[in-house]
């Protein structure tokens, strides 16, 4: 609700705004600069209680890693790589501290810019601070604590989902092989063009091992056909994409509709429908989008405030990271 009142001001701004008066964007200026120091007191506090071992599935995540370590020592790199986001030096954490820096640095080009672009810098702070929350971050660490007990063989169980059969079976999932629940999150990889104009999924260098686990590179349509159940991409999306990252989902998927459309063909999106999993974390889920939907900005707000956000990408700072 908290939230609510905070968009509901950011709203009512337009009217004020058309009057062009210089302490009106000062006013806007402090309403964004507030909203960053709650955005950042909201991820430092993330960042001390992962350091403090308070976070739901991070000693999890470490455990499934070295058991698979043991067990599978070819893999050590890739467990590791995986295990890191059980710290605050995974992509996860980095990903959300990029996109605090550059929405702080995007401040003044929007303030001046107008309405629009100062909305699409507020709701990205609103994003990074619901991705701070220690309750999501812990369900999205159940995509990489996943990934892990496919990777033992059935020696460890999933958590917060089915078991692998069931889903794929429930779902109507193409099975991708291991490491599939990471496919479509911009923390592991990307989508690339191919020769033909095709989109395969290229993973970041320290999750190349998994190239090896596939029969041939994962193909954007038919991922977009036949994925399974991952928290990123049935629930975890809306806050944990920077809008440079979500344009880019959002071009994939353009191309790729427009491409069956030539061939006489259609596409849904991949995100179209919400794929099942346990009633456990669907009960959670349902429960968080009652309470966004009752509040006025989900009543109010806009459906897309990003277009005009950011030129630059973040994608860039992200690539350096994950070693492409």
């Amino acid at each position: 609700m908290e939230k609510a009142k905070r968009w509901l001001v950011l709203l009512l701004l337009p009217t004020v705004w058309l009057a062009g008066c210089t302490s009106d964007a000062e006013k806007l200026k402090t309403q964004l600069d507030q909203q960053v120091t709650i955005t950042e007191t909201s991820l430092n506090r993330l960042k001390r209680q992962i350091d403090s071992n308070q976070i739901s599935n991070t000693a999890l995540l470490t455990q499934y890693a070295a058991i698979v370590k043991k067990d599978r020592p070819e893999m050590s790199q890739l467990t590791n790589a995986l295990a890191q986001d059980a710290s605050t030096d995974g992509p996860m954490i980095r990903g959300l501290e990029a996109r605090l820096s550059d929405a702080k640095s995007d401040i003044p080009g929007a303030v001046s810019g107008g309405i629009e672009p100062a909305k699409g810098v507020y709701s990205e702070l609103l994003a990074i601070e619901t991705a701070s929350d220690p309750a999501t971050y812990g369900m999205m660490l159940t995509d990489p604590i996943n990934v892990l007990a496919d990777m033992s063989d059935g020696t460890l169980a999933r958590v917060a989902a089915m078991s692998r059969d069931a889903s794929a079976r429930i779902n109507k999932a193409e099975d991708f092989g291991p490491g599939s629940q990471l496919v479509g999150n911009p923390q592991y990889g990307n989508w690339q063009t191919n020769s033909s104009g095709g989109s395969f999924w290229h993973w970041y260098g320290q999750y190349a091992f998994f190239s090896t686990m596939f029969r041939s590179p994962i193909g954007y349509s038919s991922w977009g056909r036949g994925r399974d159940y991952s928290y990123y991409n049935d629930y975890g999306r809306s806050s944990y994409t920077s809008p440079s990252q979500r344009r880019s989902q959002n071009s994939v998927e353009r191309k790729t509709r427009d491409r069956f459309n030539r061939s006489g063909k259609s596409f849904n999106s991949p995100y179209s429908k919400t794929k099942q999993t346990t009633s456990q974390v669907a009960r959670s889920q349902s429960r968080l989008k009652s309470q966004r939907k009752a509040s006025s900005y989900s009543r109010s707000a806009p459906k897309s405030t990003t277009s005009s956000y950011r030129s630059s990408s973040y994608q860039s700072s992200r690539s350096s990271y994950g070693g492409k």
